[in-house]
């Protein structure tokens, strides 16, 4: 395993390095080759991005109203490359698509590999600091999106670093100062450790890790287990952030699942899948204090906290309920109230100030936006397909909800070839609550995560 991890650390080393070194060693290239070339060739098949403009670099970088066109370092996964290559021979834009040459095709690779860099050999986005992490699980990739100028800004792909393609990246903690995040592999069994540059720095084995949780008073990584661990061990995981050591602490009850921690890092939230139960877990002490909600099965998905952790939320995928809990005493969690919100209620945030929570449900195609003061659903949000994570810019102005899109209930802009079904982020103004763009990610897109 140590061999490995060199070896990894040394290509993505190497990568990195040579991608700017040829950057900085090809000046004028894009302005004096790529700019020209597709402006003539790809703009055709740009007709439906609009908002988007080919005068220059910066314009091309921006996007369109849908968001990027180009995702340094990842051709494949740049839509410019892919509408010359994936359509669909029924899109009428496939026509276009042929009038490109393999030397043509092949100039914008390279330009995209070396970083899509300016004439002067900058990469765009390389300050953002306001990331977003989504797990796009269908693809065994990693997308990275600026929540400032909200499209994708650079992929991982799992595969070129040893993974499996059935690896199933399924969420994402990040460290409070961003400087680092973990991600969950259903289909690898383990859990990864990247740095800020998105280098691949440590991992550990857990079988069927899901949800992830970042102590933000300590060094611990909560681990919870997948929703598709049929019968995993009744334990979580903790993790030392600091050296990826591992223990595991008994929950005594079966698939534990919904996981969060009190702001003051002291107590951790377990919630079980297959019973309506759920423990207040003192981690130091290693004494989870079990209690029972009523009723027919919930199967409870996932809990939030509020920021002043006074209150903690949960819902239930079976029954559509939304319970609602006092947590001014962390160590004594006392349900208080819950609600119907409608169909698997999914992953909850809440925002910044701790008014409102939103969630997907899932099986309703739509959001939700609850009132945590009125606890009463103030608005929905419509077009979702298989809503599943959910986050937050850190101004509150965005939501993010990610679309798994398996059953093709979003069509997206184009028909691509092998009835490709594009998995999408919604991103949406939390003012106005409408959906302002869809980032078609790829294939199944779950879990996100934020500092």
């Amino acid at each position: 395993m140590m061999v490995r991890k060199s070896l990894i650390s040394f290509a993505l080393l190497f990568v990195t390095i040579t991608g700017h070194a040829l950057a900085q060693s090809t000046p004028d290239v894009f302005g004096r080759e790529v700019l020209p070339l597709i402006q003539e060739k790809f703009e055709p098949l740009l007709e439906r991005e609009t908002g988007l403009s080919l005068e220059s670099w910066e314009t091309l970088m921006a996007g369109s109203d849908h968001g990027e066109v180009v995702i340094p370092f990842d051709p494949d996964g740049s839509l410019l490359v892919r509408l010359a290559t994936k359509l669909s021979a029924d899109d009428p834009l496939s026509v276009h698509a042929a009038h490109i040459s393999k030397e043509d095709l092949a100039t914008v690779r390279s330009w995209i590999e070396r970083g899509a860099p300016n004439d002067n050999g900058e990469i765009a986005y390389s300050d953002a600091s306001n990331l977003l992490y989504a797990c796009i699980q269908g693809a065994a990739r990693l997308a990275i999106i600026d929540m400032d100028a909200n499209v994708v800004i650079r992929t991982i792909d799992l595969q070129e670093l040893g993974f499996t393609a059935d690896s199933r990246p399924h969420h994402v903690a990040v460290e409070p100062d961003g400087s680092a995040f973990y991600v969950s592999l259903i289909g690898d069994d383990a859990v990864l450790k990247f740095n800020r540059e998105n280098e691949l720095v440590d991992q550990i084995a857990f079988e069927r890790p899901g949800m992830l949780v970042v102590n933000p008073a300590d060094r611990q990584l909560f681990v919870g287990r997948s929703m598709k661990a049929v019968n995993p061990p009744q334990r979580i995981g903790i993790i030392e952030r600091d050296n990826m050591d591992l223990e595991e602490l008994d929950v005594f009850f079966p698939r534990p699942h919904a996981l969060a921690i009190d702001p003051t890092g002291t107590y951790v939230y377990v919630g079980s899948l297959a019973e309506n139960r759920m423990a207040t877990v003192d981690y130091v002490s290693e004494s989870p204090e079990l209690q029972s909600i009523e009723g027919e099965t919930h199967t409870l998905v996932q809990f939030a906290v509020s920021p002043d952790g006074q209150t903690m939320v949960v819902g239930g995928q079976l029954t559509g309920e939304f319970f609602f809990f006092d947590t001014s005493d962390p160590a004594t969690p006392t349900l208080v109230e819950s609600i119907k919100v409608g169909m698997a209620p999914w992953h909850p945030v809440f925002s910044p100030d701790g008014s409102m929570v939103w969630f997907g449900n899932k099986m309703g195609n739509r959001a939700t936006v609850v009132d945590i003061e009125k606890r009463e659903v103030v608005a929905t949000v419509e077009g979702l397909s298989e809503p599943h994570g959910a986050a937050i810019s850190p101004d509150g102005r965005t939501v993010y909800i990610s679309n798994n899109n398996l059953n093709g209930a979003y069509h997206g802009r184009y028909m691509w070839q092998d009835e490709y079904l594009p998995g999408a982020i919604a991103v949406i103004d939390s003012e106005s609550r409408e959906i302002t763009r869809m980032l078609e990610v790829g294939p199944n897109p779950t879990g996100l995560g934020t500092r």
